[in-house]
C-alpha cells in the first residue's frame, strides 16, 4: 500500500505530491482540525493549520500550490461560505479513500445561513479529491451545497452531500450544481444523500447556463425521495446545457423506492431543435425511478439494453431463479 509519505518525492530539492501538477514556486499547506491552529505557517507536518479557509487564503493562484486535508475525528466546520477561485490550486483529503463520508469532512455550522452555495468552486484547472462535503442544518436559505463555475477542473473520489435536512431537501437544492462550469471531469465521486426525505424539485445534481462538456465517470447518483417529483438530475431550461454531457458507467439509486417511486431520473425542461444539446448515459443504472424522462424531451441518449420498455433501460431488476 502506498503511504502518504511514498507520494512524495524530490526534484530539483522540492518535495513534489506524485500525480500532482507542480511548479517552481508551488507550494504545500497541511490542514489539521484536531491539532493544527491557523497561526501555524502550514508548510510543515508538524505545524499544521486548522482550517481549509486559511491554508486557501495563502495559495497564490497559477503556480500549482496544493492543501492537503489529514483527516480523522474532527471536522472542518464552516463558520462562511468558501470561494475556491485561484486557478491551478488543489485540495487532496489524506483519509481512507471510501467512496461515502470520507473522513476527511468539511461541515456547515448550524449557526450559518445563506450559504448557498457553501463551496463555491470558481477557479480552473484545479484538482480535487477523496473529500466529504456535507451541507445538513436546519436552514432554508442554504441549498446549493457545492457550485462549480470553473471550467478543466478534476474532481476524484469526493462526496457531494448536500440536502442533509429536511428544511433543505426542498424545491430548488442540490448537492451539486454546474452552473456555466465547463468541461470538468467528475470519477468515482458520489452526488447526494439518502439520509432526509428529498422534497419535490430536490435533486442529486443540477445543470445551468450554458454547462458543457461535463463528464461523469463510475460516478453514484443517491437520494432518498421523499415525494415523486424529487429527481436525480435536473435540467434547469432549455438553456442550462451547451454540447453533450457524458455519464459513464454511473448508478442513480432512490434506496426509498418502496416508499416513494421518483416519477423520473431526470428533471428536463422543455428544449427546442435549435439546442439539441444531448445527455448521454453510458452503461448506466437506475432504481427508484419510474423512467429516464417522463416528458421524452429527445435529449437524453443510451446504450442500454430494454428491460421492458426504452425508457427502462438500464433499471435495477430483482434477480429471480
Amino acid at each position: 500500500m502506498t503511504t502518504f509519505g511514498d507520494m512524495l518525492y524530490q526534484l530539483g530539492g522540492m518535495p513534489v505530491m506524485a500525480g500532482l501538477p507542480f511548479g517552481p514556486k508551488a507550494k504545500y499547506y497541511f490542514v489539521d482540525p484536531a491539532n493544527g491552529n491557523d497561526s501555524n505557517p502550514g508548510t510543515d507536518l508538524s505545524k499544521p493549520m486548522a482550517s481549509i479557509e486559511a491554508a486557501e487564503a495563502r495559495c497564490v493562484a497559477n503556480q500549482n500550490d496544493t492543501v492537503f486535508y489529514i483527516g480523522g475525528s474532527s471536522s472542518d466546520s464552516l463558520t462562511a461560505a468558501l470561494t475556491w477561485d485561484k486557478n491551478y490550486t488543489h485540495l487532496i483529503g489524506i483519509c481512507a479513500p471510501s467512496h461515502v463520508g470520507q473522513r476527511a469532512r468539511i461541515f456547515q455550522t448550524a449557526t450559518l445561513t445563506g450559504a448557498s452555495p457553501l463551496l463555491n468552486v470558481t477557479a480552473s484547472g484545479c484538482i480535487f479529491k477523496n473529500f466529504y462535503i456535507f451541507q445538513g442544518v436546519d436552514d432554508a436559505t442554504s441549498l446549493i451545497n457545492v457550485q462549480v463555475t470553473g471550467e478543466r477542473n478534476y474532481f476524484e473520489n469526493v462526496h457531494f452531500a448536500g440536502g442533509g435536512h429536511a428544511t433543505q431537501a426542498i424545491n430548488g437544492g442540490a448537492s451539486l450544481k454546474i452552473n456555466g462550469g465547463s468541461e470538468n471531469r467528475f470519477v468515482h465521486c458520489t452526488v447526494g444523500v439518502d439520509t432526509a426525505d428529498a422534497a419535490t424539485g430536490m435533486v442529486a445534481l443540477l445543470f445551468d447556463a450554458a454547462a458543457t462538456r461535463n463528464l461523469f465517470e463510475d460516478c453514484l447518483f443517491t437520494i432518498e425521495a421523499g415525494n415523486a417529483g424529487a429527481g436525480f438530475v435536473e435540467v434547469a431550461d432549455n438553456a442550462a446545457l451547451g454540447r453533450y454531457t457524458l455519464f459513464r458507467r454511473c448508478s442513480f439509486l432512490n434506496p426509498n423506492a418502496n416508499q416513494f417511486t421518483m416519477a423520473a431520473a431526470f428533471l428536463i425542461g422543455a428544449q427546442t431543435a435549435s439546442r439539441p444539446n444531448h445527455i448521454f448515459l453510458q452503461d448506466c443504472m437506475s432504481y427508484g425511478a419510474t423512467t429516464w424522462d417522463a416528458n421524452d424531451r429527445g435529449i437524453l441518449m443510451g446504450n442500454m439494453s430494454a428491460v421492458t420498455g426504452a425508457d427502462l433501460s438500464g433499471a435495477a431488476v430483482e434477480m429471480v431463479t
